[in-house]
């Protein structure tokens, strides 16, 4: 597979939302910025202002739109576009709770994906230790290993051994295997 092949990647996972995906994967050096090139997926002309996302708790993550259709894009290798529909949601968390410090966490987990799929190991490295770290205090935090529907120590096992077995496995990038992808699934 090379870097131009990831709109063509096999993904079947489960979906949260009816939401469409984006016509393209956002690779950065690949595809028009889908923000702030008028030909990206998701052109903002200047003035444009995106309405607010509203404040969801984490244990009512069932109603929030963004987070489940963040999933989806996660999901179906939408990284850049996960991080996106995740960083609204984000800013409208309150500070210093764990539900703020989890979904940094996977914004940051979407970012590895992206890099492992560029082939940027150092990339993935400080990621996986900042998303590392964010996680870990969202599990403090809500004093609970479950957050919005995620077993979170159960996600960072299968986030390191992903990644540990892609890096060890590469030949040449693109490093995506989603036969062993750590799928974000949300349950009760």
């Amino acid at each position: 597979m090379n870097r131009g092949e990831i709109n063509r990647l096999p993904l079947a996972a489960a979906r949260y939302t009816d939401a469409p995906f984006p016509p393209y994967r956002f690779i950065p050096g690949r595809h028009p910025h889908p923000i702030a090139n008028p030909q990206g997926h998701s052109y903002r002309a200047p003035g444009h202002v995106e309405p607010p996302v509203a404040f969801v708790p984490s244990k009512r993550w069932r109603e929030s739109r963004e987070y489940l259709f963040g999933c989806d894009l996660y999901n179906h290798a939408f990284w850049w576009e996960a991080h996106e529909a995740w960083e609204g949601l984000w800013r409208a968390t309150p500070l210093d709770t764990g539900q703020r410090r989890y979904l940094q966490g996977i914004i940051q987990m979407a970012a590895i994906h992206l890099q492992l799929f560029q082939g940027h190991a150092d990339g993935v490295a400080r990621l996986r230790m900042t998303s590392r770290e964010h996680l870990m205090a969202s599990i403090e935090l809500e004093n609970s290993p479950r957050i919005m529907g995620v077993d979170v120590t159960n996600l960072l096992a299968r986030v390191d051994d992903y990644c540990e077995t892609v890096l060890v496995d590469r030949a040449s990038p693109p490093w995506h295997q989603p036969e062993i992808f750590p799928y974000l699934q949300p349950s009760d």
